[in-house]
Order: structure tokens, then C-alpha cells, then sequence
């Protein structure tokens, strides 16, 4: 969200409501805001993973976590186990393989507030001008890498580049793509130019971890990870483990509390639950939404929330029958997004028409209730379309939440009139098809940036962007994509409702339900934050 800053002394509106702007904080040292919010899941991956043992009573016990708090305190090693492995690369990106961790090892330049304002953190200060062609960055300078080298402008300006590479896979690209020069005013300053205005330049710095330059090369192998977060990088078991230590170099004295993180990467959902039931883990992160909801009865346990999610039905508008507007409009009625919510996502959420969460300034609830539930229309347009007992073919990414979510949907398709097959793919092939747009008829997935700006959903991912997956390409799908993207703050809103109807309208993506990842948290540990995007902070966390 880019807010409407003060304005710089002598700055005027110069381009569509854009204005020289800077924001200035004064004391860095207490950290930026966190924040809890309402419990919804996203489960993890439905394949056979680690098993663990019943804990016996001692374990159980301490699991209670409900006295005996003296406080914060140093030491201890918290156990998180989560629900997929790491991915060293995706270092910048906010995806399912890395939001458990990112934030523990990586820093931002700036972090999103729990009102989506965006407060210093690697950067003390900026500076917007040009018409928002133009960015001045200001940067801590007691900042160190896990290594002990001081970061610099040069870092950052590395850092930045490779969200531009498609090797980074990260959703800063939506920005970083339109960086046209990075210049360094010594080691604690840097302009950054850009080929035209972003609204969503903050979610560029939201999403680009600062990365070691000397050492980033080792994040494909996973062999260096280095940051300058609380915590450093051990050592890595490509799926089964990940452990992290206290960062000796960190800014903040005394913090963090924990000397050591472990990771356990524990696939199965079931076997995720009982580590943190038998005491063998103090946080599950990823846990199937019904699990969650049961265990929030429990007075042993606290449900925290992490990341938004957003799942959507795709369709190829090449192949018959959502060649169709009708069709696939068509579609969105004979969807019912309430008995997802309910028996997926145990009543945790909400049934949406739209990819964004109220977040976004544009959201509007009107949108969002724009495909209601009713078959006898879904039906009569089918048939008025010459459509009717149409064979099609779902593809569905291997994710437990999707796979539930699918039994529902070619069951409300086939009510609707069409002859339904489903086809599941793991999550690297789908991923990889979906970047090549070779999925089936249909396609299900999740979508985990939906709490960030339209533009930065819309413009990052092959599932919505100009040339996307679907094959829908209109020249004035384009023109309301680059209208969300460099629309002033003024603009901001009515750009995003017209980007949203022109969606709804062509209907190439059906929206189902927003969630978000559920994390089960023995009251053993105390002090979790979540940032505005959903990842553990954990810099002030530790054991009772």
C-alpha cells in the first residue's frame, strides 16, 4: 500500500496526482509493528511425510505452556515444524517455501505496518520525486551481515537486480522489472530510477530481502545463506531439516531470546499436528484448517495466523467451452465458494469473487459478492451456450487445501452440466506448467500475495498477468493492469475497481475463498509476531 506521504518542502503534484514525498522515522531501534490476525488455514502438502512418536507425559505437560512465565528471558531452542521444505533461492520471494523462514533470516527495506503503511527498517528514510520515477534511499549504517561485513548500497543495488531475474522467482519482479538505473551515493544512500511510476513500489521493498552480494551465489544450493535478520543459517537437510542459530551480529541488544531455531519439515498433516500434541514441537506451521479449528477448543494451545491465501479456478479460454465468456461466467455461479469455506476451510475466511483481500484500497464488497451461488443459472447458461455435458479436465496442484477444494468444484460443475475429470500434479510440475501455461481445460491453485496490492498479484503471477496462463489477452486487459500499477494514491481505487470488473467480466479466473496458513503454538512459546504479509518474526519470541 503506498500511502500519502508528507510532502518533501517545495514539492508539488506533478504527474497524476503523484507528489515529491519522504518519510522520516526517528527511532529505528524499537522495530516495526506486528500483527495477529483472524484464524483461517491453508494446509499443507497431502504426501507421506515424516511420522513422529507419541510424546510422553513430561512432554505433554510442558506443551500446557499456562504458568510459571517469569518473563522474557535468553536461551532455549524453539522447534517449529512446517509443513514443506526450505527453498534457499525463493530468498525474495513470498511463497510457501520460504515465508516460515524468510523473515527470521532475511531484512527488508521497509515493512508493512498492521495498517499496510510502510515504516524504515534496512532503509531509515526516502525520498519520491519525478512523478514517482524517482526514489532516494537513506540506510541504516549498524547493520551486519551473518558474516560480520557491514551492508552497504552496493548490497541493496544487488539485491534489487536479482528480483528482476527470473531466477529469484519472486513477485518484486511486478516493480523491479521497470528499474531502468541504481546508482550508490556512498555506502549508506542510493537512487533508484524507474521507466514509469509504481504504485506498488513498496511492495517491492516489502518483498526484496537484502542478500549478501559476496555470498548470494550459495542460495542455489542452499550451501551460504546469508542475511542480517536475527537469526543465521546452519545448516540444511534438503527435505527433512533446517536449523538456525542466534546472528551474534545483530543490531538489537539482547534480542533475539532463542539461541536456536530447529525446522523439521513434516509433510504430513497429521504427523504435523502430533509433534506439536506430544511436545516434540512448539509451533505447526501449515496445519489443515479443521485441525487448527479443534485444537483452538484446547487451552494448551493458541491459534496464530499467517500468510493470505487466495484460491481461484482458472480456465484455458482456447479450449472448448470457456472459449465462451458465457461459460466461464457461467462457472463463477455454479461454484459454492460458502461449502468450500465450510467444510475446507472450517467456516475460517471468506467466499470472494475477488484475488485480493480488503487490504487493498480498491476492495470493493460489492465485487466481492459479484458470483453468488445459484445452479439453475450456472445450468440454463451452459445449455443457452451449447455447452452442456462438455468434457473438461481440471488440473489441480498437490496442496491438501486445493485437493478438498476440487472435490467440491467439479462436483458443483458437474451439477451445472459439464462432464468433469480431475488430474493431480505435484507442486514443482504444476508450477512449471503453469509458467509455460500447458495446464488442462481448468486449473486450481492458491495464491499466497493476496494480502498485497492488486497491481503486485495481478503483475507477478503467470495465473493473472497480461500474457498469463489462461491465454486471455486483450489490449485492454493490459492497459487496466498498468493503470493499477502506476496509479497515484488518489487513483488508486477507482484504477483497481475498473482492473477488478474487467476480470470479473471476461471471467478467465473465478475466485473460490481467501484464507490464511494456520499456525498451532503451545503456550510454551511466547512473544510470536506476524508481519503484514504473515511470516514469523521471531526476534522477540522465547520459552516458558
Amino acid at each position: 500500500m503506498l500511502p500519502t506521504l508528507p510532502a518533501a518542502p517545495g514539492g508539488d503534484a506533478n504527474f497524476g496526482g503523484w507528489r515529491d514525498e519522504t518519510l522520516m522515522t526517528a527511532d529505528l531501534r524499537a522495530g516495526p509493528p506486528t500483527r495477529r490476525t483472524t484464524f483461517l488455514g491453508l494446509a499443507g502438502l497431502g504426501l507421506t511425510g515424516l511420522a513422529t512418536a507419541s510424546g510422553c507425559r513430561l512432554a505433554v505437560d510442558e506443551a500446557r505452556g499456562a504458568t510459571g512465565d517469569s518473563g522474557a528471558h535468553r536461551g532455549g531452542t524453539l522447534t517449529i515444524a512446517m509443513n514443506l521444505d526450505a527453498r534457499p533461492v525463493a530468498a525474495q520471494a513470498h511463497q510457501a517455501q520460504s515465508v516460515v523462514w524468510r523473515r527470521m533470516v532475511f531484512e527488508t527495506l521497509t515493512e508493512y505496518d498492521a495498517a499496510g503503511i510502510p515504516r524504515p527498517l534496512l532503509a531509515t528514510s526516502w525520498k519520491i520525486t519525478d512523478g514517482g520515477r524517482t526514489v532516494a534511499l537513506r540506510l541504516r549504517d549498524d547493520v551486519r551481515f551473518h558474516s560480520g561485513r557491514p551492508m552497504t548500497s552496493k548490497d541493496v543495488i544487488f539485491s534489487l537486480k536479482r528480483t528482476a531475474d527470473p531466477v529469484a522467482v519472486t513477485q518484486a519482479r511486478a516493480v523491479s522489472a521497470h528499474i531502468t538505473d541504481m546508482t550508490a551515493d556512498g555506502d549508506h544512500a542510493l537512487r533508484i530510477r524507474l521507466g514509469r511510476p509504481a504504485g506498488n513500489l513498496f511492495d517491492m521493498f516489502e518483498l526484496a530481502s537484502i542478500l549478501d552480494r559476496e555470498s548470494a551465489a550459495g542460495l542455489a544450493s542452499g550451501k551460504e545463506v546469508v542475511g542480517t535478520g536475527p537469526f543465521a543459517w546452519r545448516s540444511w537437510a534438503p527435505g527433512s531439516h533446517l536449523t538456525l542459530v542466534r546472528n551474534r551480529y545483530f543490531r538489537t541488544r539482547g534480542r533475539p531470546y532463542l539461541d536456536r531455531i530447529d525446522m523439521p519439515c513434516i509433510t504430513d498433516p497429521t504427523a504435523l499436528v502430533t509433534a506439536v500434541r506430544s511436545g516434540r514441537a512448539d509451533i505447526a506451521y501449515g496445519a489443515a484448517p479443521l485441525d487448527a479449528k479443534g485444537l483452538s477448543r484446547d487451552d494448551r494451545y493458541v491459534i496464530d495466523l499467517g500468510t493470505a491465501v487466495d484460491y481461484a479456478v482458472s480456465m484455458d479460454v482456447r479450449a472448448h467451452p470457456f472459449d465462451k465468456p458465457e461459460v466461464r461466467r457461467a462457472v463463477g455461479y455454479a461454484l459454492d465458494r460458502e461449502r468450500v469455506l465450510s467444510q475446507v476451510f472450517a467456516g475460517y475466511g471468506r467466499a470472494s469473487s475477488l484475488w485480493w483481500t480488503d487490504k487493498e484500497p480498491g476492495w470493493s464488497r460489492e465485487q466481492s459478492d459479484a458470483y453468488t451461488y445459484d445452479r439453475t443459472r450456472a445450468r440454463r447458461m451452459i445449455e443457452q451456450s451449447g455447452a452442456k455435458g462438455a468434457e473438461v479436465m481440471i488440473d489441480v496442484i498437490a496442496v491438501q487445501a486445493a485437493l478438498a477444494a476440487a472435490q467440491i468444484v467439479r462436483y458443483d460443475l458437474s451439477a451445472a452440466g459439464l462432464s468433469v475429470r480431475t488430474r493431480v500434479l505435484d507442486p514443482i510440475d504444476f508450477s512449471a506448467r503453469q509458467a509455460a501455461g500447458k495446464l488442462g481445460h481448468m486449473f486450481i491453485n492458491g495464491y499466497g500475495i493476496a494480502d498485497l496490492s492488486a497491481a503486485t498479484l495481478v503483475g507477478a503471477h503467470p495465473a493473472f498477468a497480461a500474457t498469463n496462463s489462461s491465454h486471455f489477452h486483450t489490449p485492454e486487459y493490459t492497459a487496466a493492469i498498468n493503470r493499477a500499477a502506476t496509479a497515484s494514491s488518489g487513483e488508486r481505487k477507482a484504477a483497481v475497481r475498473a482492473l477488478g470488473a474487467y476480470m470479473q467480466r471476461h471471467a478467465f479466473s473465478q475466485s473460490i475463498a481467501t484464507t490464511r496458513s494456520a499456525i498451532i503454538r503451545s503456550k510454551r512459546a511466547r512473544g510470536l509476531g506476524l508481519t503484514y504479509l504473515g511470516c514469523p518474526r521471531l526476534d522477540n519470541t522465547y520459552l516458558v
